[in-house]
Order: C-alpha cells, then structure tokens, then sequence
C-alpha cells in the first residue's frame, strides 16, 4: 500500500484541527461555567434541562404575583384599618350625643364632626392601589365604586367579582373584596332581628338591641310590642226587664263616637271577651282602637301612639220603667231606664302597667307587667325595656335586613341635626342612638371581619413565597448537576488536550520535513 504525501498531510491536519476543536470547546464551557452547550452535548440533559427552566420560569412568575398580591392585600389592610378608627370615633360620638341635657345647638355640632367622618369613610372606601385601580370596586377596577347623590342616598357602581392570583402550583390568592361585601351588604341590629320605637310614642321606654337566645325557636316573623288599657270587661251582658214582653230592652257599644256592637233582648250576645275583642276589632279602621284578650282580661289599645284618650260609650235602648229595667254592660255600667240611660269610660293616655308582644298575625306572643328593666322573652329571643312607657307606645321587632354602612352613619348624623324636643325627647335620643350603635357595631364587625381574612391571605402569601423559594432551590441544585460544569475535571481535560494539540503540530512538523531526496 502507497501512501502519498498529500494523505499524510491531510491525517495530520485533521488530527491538529479536532484537537483545536476539543481545546475551544472546554474553553467555552470554562469561559460560560456550563457543560451542555448545544442539545448534542447530552440529549436527555439538555431534555431535563428545558423542563426545569420551564418549571423555574414559573415560580418566578408566581413570585412576581406574590408581591402584587402583598401590595394590594396591605393597601387594603390599611384602608380597612383606618376606616375602623374612623368608625370607632362616630361611635363614640354617638355616645356622647345620647345625653338629655344637651341643646339641639350642641347635637348639630356633633353632626358636623359626624359628617366630616362620614366624608373620610366615604374617601377610603374609593381609595386605589399603586396602578391607580379601585381596590373596592370587584371587577370594575377603574370604575369610582361608591357616589351619593342629591338625596343623600350611597350607591354602589362596583361589582361583586373578587380577582385572585396564582401564587403555587395549586394555590390561588385573593387579591381584594367587594365593596358590595365590605361596606353594602351589612345587617342591620343584631344581625339576627333589628328593634325600633315609632317615631310617635309618647313615653321615654327604650329597647335594647337584644338577642337570640334559641335559634331553633326564632322564626323570622314581625313581632310588635304594645302598651294597652287594661279594663274590667267581662264576657257577660245582663238584661232585666220587669214588665217582660212589653218593651224590649236592646244595648249598644260605642268607642271613640262609632257603633261597634249592638245587642236586643232576646238576640245571642257575645259570650265571652274573645267574641267582644272580635266585635270591637271588626271596626278598628274606624274607631282606630285594638282589643286584646290575655290571661282573662281585655285590653284596649290604639292603633298608633296617640295622646287622644279612648272612649267607651255602653248605651241601653228601650226601656220604660225607670230602674225596673236594667241592663249591666259588658264594660261593667249598669244602665237604668231613662235616668242612666248611657255610661261614659274614658281610658285617659298613661304610664304603662302591661306590656303584650304580638305576631305579625296578631297573635299574642307574650305579655306581662311592665316597669323598667323587663326582660321580654319570646319564641327565642330576648330584648328588654327601660325607662317609661305610655299607653299606646308601639315597638317592632322585626328581621334584620342589609343597609350599608354609609347609610347607618347618615341616619346618626340626620339624628342629630334634627329637632328632639318634648317630653319623649330622651326616649327618641336613646332608641335612634341605641339602633344606631347596634348597626355601627354590625358594620364595624364586618369590617373586622374582612380585615382577619385579608391577614390571613397574607400569612398564605407569605408561607407561599418560602415554600416557592425552596423549590427553587431545589430546582436550581438538580439544574446545576445536569448543566453547571465541574471546572476541575474541565481544566484536567483542557490541559490533556492542549499537550495532544502540541504533540498533533510537532508531528505534523516532523512529517512535513520527510522526503526520500534527503536520503539519496
């Protein structure tokens, strides 16, 4: 076999240049510290390699949210906590407004400083977050969430969309609340059922917020309590007619000026007080007058706190024979012929002595003697009554309904610039106060509530951050093995090579030089 000069050469020249190769190649991987520069270094490392980047590429994105997320949650804990100061100062404004002795003068200003607050509420509850978006508004985020209009009525322009963040592989983190569930959608009193007085009682009695006490036993209904007359009517109507058959003796019942019951002798007269309260209360459109039967006893009571009294006319018919005939009424007059013909009882405005709870069906609930501190206990729930009530004094107890929290701290302050004055002034003062403070302290609650959640999206973000920070470390350990190059094998290898690339141009030298001229 012949081998020409050129083959040698071309031998040499290739082995020279894959030596050159190798040496660039371990100085590119000294120089950038990694071991898989192309995919054809290591197939299935470079294959692993693209699925960590991948997963690393995530996290980092998922820490990006984290910290978008933190922003918005404690912008939000802030507003929610400042705006609970504010609320806690109306409180205690409403407090010292709930005092007798102070001038409609001095209640005004109260307002003012009521109003401004109300004014600072209103601004937090539109406040943004570092990109300029409306942390209470849901989706609507560059839509202003709360206006009042002309009529000092609060609406609500926002939505009630919550808009989370993915922080983990299988966790996600809301990033904000509705307004509609922070400061819209409050309950009113206790959260359960909410009392008032109307307007026009007479007295000073005041109900207290109350509570339930077996939930299983409320059930929901309108309850009205009420302060009515108690009378001596009995279920009994006597007639005496000593001549008999020539004339017959008839009875009518009268309240406030209206005919409510009229009886003949020889006609069926009701026969108990259940049958009289029907009677009277078939007619109470006209004679704006209730009865009420309890434990025996009839009762009368207005249809609405008045200080007009109510009149009980009883009035005999048909007699002839002066006090041979007789008839004693149902209210207890005796009636005789023609000189005592009518009886007249005047159930004058007064201090209640009977308290009676009933249903939105005028059912009687409950009832009992009132004086100052009773407990009125019914159906599950529990409330009581101070101060003094007057006959016809009605309070409702009904269930609680959603009224936002701008609305409550506006009723205060209307409250208090208006005029409360007369002799149930304090009565007003306390019970508009009393609801006041009931709805506030609904309100307030809420916003605690919402701030506990908001802290405890915090804690979630904050363990997400360490557990995505280990496993970014994780991922960066396996990513090194595989990519990361092990300089002391590398630099190892690059002295190996570099002593083959000298050998490869020394011999290449020597070869070079052979001729079989030198040897002739």
């Amino acid at each position: 076999m012949r081998v020409s000069s050129n083959q040698i050469n071309l031998i040499a020249m290739n082995s020279i240049l894959d030596q050159q190769t190798k040496v660039a190649r371990t100085q590119e991987q000294l120089s950038s510290g990694k071991r898989i520069l192309t995919p054809s270094d290591d197939p299935s490392g470079a294959s692993a390699l693209i699925g960590y980047r991948q997963s690393l590429d995530t996290i980092a994105q998922y820490q990006e949210n984290i910290t978008s997320a933190r922003q918005r949650l404690q912008r939000e804990e802030s507003v929610l906590g400042s705006a609970g100061n504010i609320l806690d100062r109306i409180r205690e404004l409403a407090l010292e407004a709930n005092n007798s002795a102070l001038s409609a003068a001095d209640r005004r200003f109260i307002a003012v400083e009521v109003r401004q607050n109300l004014d600072e509420v209103m601004t937090l509850a539109n406040a943004t977050d570092a990109n300029g978006e409306y942390i209470f508004a849901g989706y609507q985020g560059r839509v202003q969430p709360f206006t009042r209009n002309s009529s000092s009525e609060y609406l609500y322009s926002g939505d009630s969309g919550q808009r989370f963040l993915q922080v983990g592989s299988t966790q996600q983190v809301a990033t904000g609340d509705s307004g509609d569930d922070v400061f819209m959608r409050i309950r009113a009193g206790n959260g359960t059922f909410n009392v008032s007085a109307d307007l026009a009682n007479r007295g000073n009695g005041v109900i207290a917020t109350g509570s339930v006490t077996n939930p299983a036993a409320y059930d929901g209904d309108v309850y009205t309590v009420s302060f009515p007359h108690a009378t001596t009517a009995t279920g009994a109507l006597s007639f005496s007619d000593a001549v008999g058959t020539d004339d017959t003796l008839g009875y009518t019942l009268n309240i406030n000026g209206v005919n409510v019951y009229s009886v003949a002798e020889g006609g069926t007269p009701a026969a108990s007080l259940d049958e009289l309260a029907q009677q009277i209360n078939d007619d109470t459109g006209a004679t704006g007058v209730r009865a009420l039967v309890d434990d025996g006893m009839l009762y009368l009571v207005s249809t609405g706190p008045t200080n007009d009294p109510i009149e009980v006319t009883e009035s005999m018919s048909g007699g002839s024979d002066g006090d041979s005939d007789t008839v004693t009424g149902y209210f207890g007059s005796v009636l005789t012929g023609a000189t005592a013909a009518s009886a007249v009882l005047s159930y004058d405005p007064a201090d209640a002595t009977h308290f009676i709870v009933e249903d939105s069906s005028g059912n009687i609930e409950a009832s009992g003697a009132y004086s100052s501190g009773v407990e009125i206990a019914f159906n599950g729930i529990q409330t009581t009554l101070t101060g003094t009530s007057r006959t016809g004094d009605v309070f409702t107890v009904s269930p609680s309904e959603h009224q936002d929290l701008f609305t409550t701290v506006e009723n205060l302050a209307r409250m208090l610039e208006g005029d409360i004055s007369g002799a149930n002034a304090s009565g007003v003062l306390g019970n508009s106060v009393n609801q006041f403070l009931s709805d506030i302290d609904q309100g307030m609650e809420n916003l605690r509530s919402v701030r506990a959640q908001v802290g405890a999206r915090l804690n979630r973000i904050d363990t997400q951050e360490e557990m995505n920070e280990a496993a970014t470390l994780q991922l960066e350990a396996a990513r090194s093995s595989i990519e990361d190059l092990d300089y002391t094998t590398a630099i190892t290898r690059l002295t190996q090579q570099m002593v083959g690339l000298q050998a490869a141009q020394k011999v290449f030298v020597q070869v070079q030089g052979l001729s079989l001229f030198n040897y002739l």
